[in-house]
């Protein structure tokens, strides 16, 4: 009987210890997840809007005659030239442009001209230009601006009073030129500008006076300019 006894309360004590384990464990797995700290989420990306673009007024006034949007009408008077042992003196030069300010630094420009590249006295050499470029301008701390502008453009070449046949021809080639700028207010700009042009010439037709054409010329020229801002 005490034996019996002894068995039942192992038995019980072992019942005891297996109920108390197994409500234990969920307790457990539920502790070590309340401890485990949730992942913190992603903060959300937020683009920046763009600031809006200043008026055309508030960009005059920090930015004078050079704001995005002017526009330039210019007058040129100055000095022409082409390259060459036969081409002669370099004589006058003269032109209207325009120009549109792209931006600050941009901007794009077109222009007509008559210049009259060489000459021996009465015997001239011309040239009637229309060309276009895109310009860079940059910011000096004076008042001087200087800018830098490349294109090209077509041109009617025309000797005069050489004692033979020389017609018209037209041509067409790149130009490169340098230039400054000066604001007297905000409407008004001097100005001085090189430029060399690289043209096509005429081979084959040997002209009087200033000898036998070549497959390529060189065409300078320098001139002031005064312009009118809006």
């Amino acid at each position: 009987m005490n034996q019996f006894a002894t068995n039942l309360r192992r038995a019980l004590a072992v019942a005891t210890a297996i109920s108390l384990l197994t409500g234990l464990t969920p307790a457990l797995s539920r502790a070590q997840a309340e401890a485990k700290p949730a992942a913190a989420p992603k903060p959300a990306k937020v683009k920046q809007a763009r600031a809006p673009e200043k008026s055309l007024e508030e960009q005059k006034k920090e930015d004078g005659v050079y704001a995005k949007g002017s526009n330039w009408l210019s007058l040129r008077f100055g000095w022409a030239k082409r390259t060459g042992e036969l081409a002669g003196d370099g004589f006058v030069g003269y032109g209207v442009g325009y120009q549109h300010m792209m931006s600050r630094k941009f901007a794009f420009a077109a222009g007509a001209g008559h210049d009259v590249v060489g000459h021996f006295g009465p015997q001239i050499d011309e040239a009637v230009s229309f060309t276009a470029e895109f310009q860079r301008h940059f910011k000096w701390n004076t008042v001087v601006r200087p800018y830098v502008g490349l294109g090209g453009g077509y041109y009617l070449r025309k000797a005069y009073r050489t004692g033979g046949e020389y017609t018209t021809m037209t041509t067409g080639g790149p130009h490169f030129t340098l230039g400054f700028t000066s604001a007297l207010d905000s409407k008004y700009v001097l100005g001085i500008e090189t430029r060399v042009a690289k043209v096509q010439g005429r081979t084959g037709v040997v002209n009087p006076t200033f000898g036998p054409g070549r497959s390529s010329e060189s065409l300078w020229s320098i001139k002031a300019s005064w312009s009118l801002v809006y």
